[in-house]
């Protein structure tokens, strides 16, 4: 059997953007066997982390169909917490802050500081 174990990101301030994923989702770091500086993994949910890799010369500009995603049952209280830390967001076709999918599922989006998007939804657990 296959299981989802990590998502990697080449950043240019490792721990900028730990930072950010830790203040935004409350995401906690967990060890990691390089310690090296260039690395820091954060989990992200049970048995899958999100690996941030440092050194990346520059951020590169990301399209929005190619993101990560995040699940809440409290999507508004997410909003409110985007809101305090001034963090834009917007939904797929940016006309507005928020969009339903077909099946009526909410979704919002917003971009890390090197760029990569980011989706958090209401939908129901899979």
């Amino acid at each position: 059997m296959m299981t989802f174990d990590h998502l990697a990101i080449f950043v240019v301030d490792v721990e900028r953007s730990a930072a950010f994923y830790e203040q935004v989702f409350g995401f906690a770091r967990i060890a990691e066997p390089f310690e090296d500086g260039l690395h820091i993994w954060l989990e992200i949910g049970p048995g899958n982390s999100l690996h941030i890799v440092g050194n990346a010369a520059t951020a590169k500009t990301q399209e929005i169909t190619h993101h990560m995603a995040f699940r809440t049952d409290d999507l508004r209280g997410f909003m409110e917490r985007l809101d305090g830390m001034g963090v834009v967001y917007r939904n797929f076709r940016g006309d507005g802050k928020v969009g339903p999918r077909r099946d009526g599922v909410r979704q919002l989006y917003f971009q890390d500081p090197d760029q990569y998007w980011i989706e958090v939804n209401d939908g129901p657990k899979a």
